[in-house]
């Protein structure tokens, strides 16, 4: 079947009462539902190329609704997103992807009342954070997003920051001088442990670790200043998301003042002569080198931008929204690969074990999740940490998602990914929640976290979240966002 027997039958099904004609709001519904929300700039982009006889803007999201005729609504279909939409063709369909939407609007619900953990309080703006903000993005390469909590409120990307450096540096100088700096195996301990950060060679363990971080950073735009560098960086995260973070002057100030351990790493690499650009007399190398590593920490973000970023790296180093390449997809398959045994400091091997995807966090509350076969993102946000600095609602989330979908790659070799009903809370269990539940019954035979409640994981670990992104039928309100609020020493 071609595209253009394709669109016919989509617009054959909006048009219910078969006049020939659709109302704006019900495209805009059925974008929606597949996660490509009126507020997308490609949707606005689409739509303001139609235009009346007046020659101004036909179509608007939140303005009064209008009829569309199957010429228009071919038109409004000639962009990528939007035909791709139509015609099925979106890395996630349509219809896996608002299941998937509601299932992460119902664990976000089965988890507010978790309060395990508590904030980083080793600096006053992670020590302050507001322990019960909650938010969970996800995002997929074709840019389907589905919101839920606290998605727009802002927070230092802290660790989070690693793979991404990590991607800027491979870009800039290819994996075999990065490597000859940076090594990438598991360090077998704590994000800032000084006794096994560093190898016999001098060389840090990986980039996800502190010391390494620092040191892939020392590769990025090595020989300019700080400003550029940070410039740079900004740029990276620009193209990845659409929106430049900016840097949060108190939480860079606190965590200067503080990083007396990460100053001691950079020296020892400077030691070591594995510190990139640094000469053996150089004494300002080291103090630039953790400058610039605090500066990339202390860039703000929200869950759906990091979710934007994550998906980039889902899709092969596309941008979900722009469709630029920023990384290689060599690049991004490096990237995921350390990620998936380094990313969630020492209980990476654990999460490994229990989730078996690439992930990374963040000690200001944020866990990234990347699920490579699905092209799409997971991004949590909740400050409240376990004992080694990682999100409990988080990384909570994380497990639940990946039990109830069968994301792990090794845990149902050869068995058909289990479904949730949209309208399962509770007792009421389909057979995909009779499969969670029996692996969270697993889960807690191998030490995992207790669960509470019929068909609900564990209350332990978690992530946070923010603002949730749902498509309402009001032809006023067509696919508009409503938004529902909801102890490590050293920065990762």
């Amino acid at each position: 079947m071609d595209v253009a027997e394709k669109l016919l039958q989509s617009y054959a099904r909006i048009d219910e009462d078969k006049d020939g004609r659709i109302w704006s709001w019900e495209l805009l519904n059925t974008l929606g539902r597949a996660g490509i929300m009126p507020d997308d700039p490609r949707v606005r982009a689409a739509l303001d190329g139609v235009r009346d006889a007046a020659g101004r803007p036909a179509i608007t999201p939140y303005s009064q609704p209008v009829q569309i005729d199957f010429d228009t609504f071919a038109e409004v279909a000639q962009h990528a997103v939007i035909q791709r939409t139509l015609t099925g063709e979106l890395a996630v369909p349509a219809d896996e992807f608002e299941e998937f939407a509601h299932a992460v609007e119902r664990i976000h619900t089965d988890l507010l009342d978790e309060r395990s953990g508590a904030p980083a309080d080793y600096i006053p703006t992670l020590r302050d954070a507001d322990p019960e903000k909650f938010g969970i993005a996800i995002c997929t390469a074709d840019g389907q997003v589905f919101s839920i909590g606290d998605t727009a409120d802002e927070f230092s990307v802290q660790s989070t920051s690693k793979p991404f450096s990590y991607a800027i540096a491979l870009e800039q100088l290819g994996a075999e001088e990065v490597h000859r700096w940076i090594g990438q195996e598991q360090s077998g301990g704590p994000f800032n442990d000084p006794l096994l950060s560093l190898g016999r060679d001098g060389r840090p363990h990986n980039p996800m670790i502190n010391a390494g971080a620092i040191g892939t950073l020392a590769l990025v735009d090595s020989g300019k200043g700080l400003s550029d560098r940070l410039t740079t960086v900004q740029g990276a995260w620009t193209a990845m998301t659409g929106d430049r973070p900016q840097l949060h002057g108190p939480t860079f100030a606190a965590e200067r003042d503080t990083g007396f351990g990460n100053v001691a790493f950079a020296n020892a690499l400077a030691k070591s002569g594995k510190l990139y650009g640094a000469g053996p007399t150089d004494r300002r190398a080291p103090e630039d080198a953790t400058e610039f590593y605090t500066m990339v920490c202390s860039l703000t973000m929200n869950t759906e931008r990091l979710a934007r970023a994550g998906a980039t790296l889902a899709s092969g180093g596309v941008a979900p929204l722009s469709g630029k390449q920023v990384f290689s997809p060599e690049t991004a398959a490096r990237v995921l690969s350390v990620m998936g045994h380094s990313g969630m400091y020492n209980d990476s091997g654990q999460f490994s074990n229990q989730v078996g995807l690439p992930a990374k966090s963040g000690v200001s509350g944020n866990v990234l999740m990347v699920v490579p076969s699905k092209r799409m993102a997971v991004v949590v946000f909740s400050p409240r940490l376990d004992a080694v600095g990682n999100s409990v609602r988080g990384v909570e989330v994380c497990k639940r998602l990946v039990n109830e979908f069968g994301l792990h790659p090794y845990g149902s070799m050869g068995g058909e990914r289990g479904r949730v009903a949209a309208h399962q809370i509770g007792g009421h269990m389909n057979e995909a929640d009779k499969r969670a539940e029996a692996a969270s019954a697993a889960d807690r035979a191998l030490g995992g976290v207790a669960r509470a409640g019929s068909g609900t994981a564990a209350k332990g670990a978690g992530t946070d979240g923010s603002g949730v992104a749902v498509t309402t039928a009001d032809p006023q309100r067509a696919g508009t966002t409503v938004r529902r609020s909801g102890q490590p020493g050293q920065q990762l």
